[in-house]
């Protein structure tokens, strides 16, 4: 398996699914704010992003949780707190069953951030809502994680921005050579698909038709999400 260039330099992430008993939510939410939230905020994470599923466009009930960490030496401190160290095992174990109260499952990855990416901080001081997004898991050509993300940049990011979707960030899966996530933020909120939509219009931009005869070469697939913040989103 390849792994992305230079990716000491890269920022990392952990990304989480969460996917719940129906009408769970409210519940989880609570135990987030008082259990889970601090534990990793006390080994350094930071909350990057907090959503749960729309049953307009998504597979739910279903929460997703993004943290920011600083280096594989943090994500080693991390795994050591949750797995090894007796004192926070047994607080992150508390949370274990908190979850399978709610009857919960998931999945967990890493993930590096693209190129350039913005932290909690930068994208707050540009006035950044994360409300509601949008998700993108895209399944790549193998190898192909880097290229796709600076094709978008430089090809589909402009034109999108301009019709309502501003872009939180990419991020490829460290250990998969074939999936980046997108995560781009409707501006307005719901009320975006009513102002921007349809996008395209009756004749394409030239850069997303470029866009889109570039992108089959680079991609197999993909699957898009509606997703809305929950209390403790950080960009709400």
């Amino acid at each position: 398996m390849s792994m992305p260039n230079s990716h000491e330099s890269k920022k990392l992430f952990l990304h989480e699914k969460v996917r719940l008993g129906v009408d769970e939510t409210t519940r989880f939410v609570e135990h987030f704010a008082e259990c889970y939230r601090p534990l990793m905020e006390g080994q350094g994470a930071r909350l990057y992003g907090l959503w749960e599923a729309s049953e307009i466009n998504a597979c739910w009930p279903e929460i997703t949780l993004i943290w920011e960490i600083d280096s594989y030496s943090h994500l080693a401190n991390i795994a050591n707190a949750r797995h090894q160290n007796p004192e926070t095992k047994q607080k992150f174990q508390q949370w274990r069953v908190l979850l399978g109260e709610l009857k919960a499952k998931g999945e967990g990855r890493l993930m590096f951030g693209h190129a350039g990416i913005k932290s909690i901080e930068e994208h707050r001081s540009l006035g950044l809502n994360t409300s509601v997004v949008i998700e993108e898991v895209m399944t790549t050509k193998p190898n192909c994680q880097t290229r796709y993300i600076e094709e978008l940049e430089y090809l589909y990011v402009p034109w999108s921005e301009e019709t309502g979707k501003k872009w939180l960030g990419s991020f490829s899966t460290v250990f998969r050579n074939n999936e980046v996530i997108h995560y781009w933020a409707l501006e307005g909120g719901w009320e975006a698909f009513g102002k921007y939509w349809p996008s395209w219009g009756d004749v394409p931009d030239p850069r997303i038709r470029s866009w889109m005869n570039m992108a089959p070469a680079l991609r197999e697939g993909w699957q898009d999400s509606f997703m809305q913040a929950l209390p403790g989103n950080p960009l709400s």
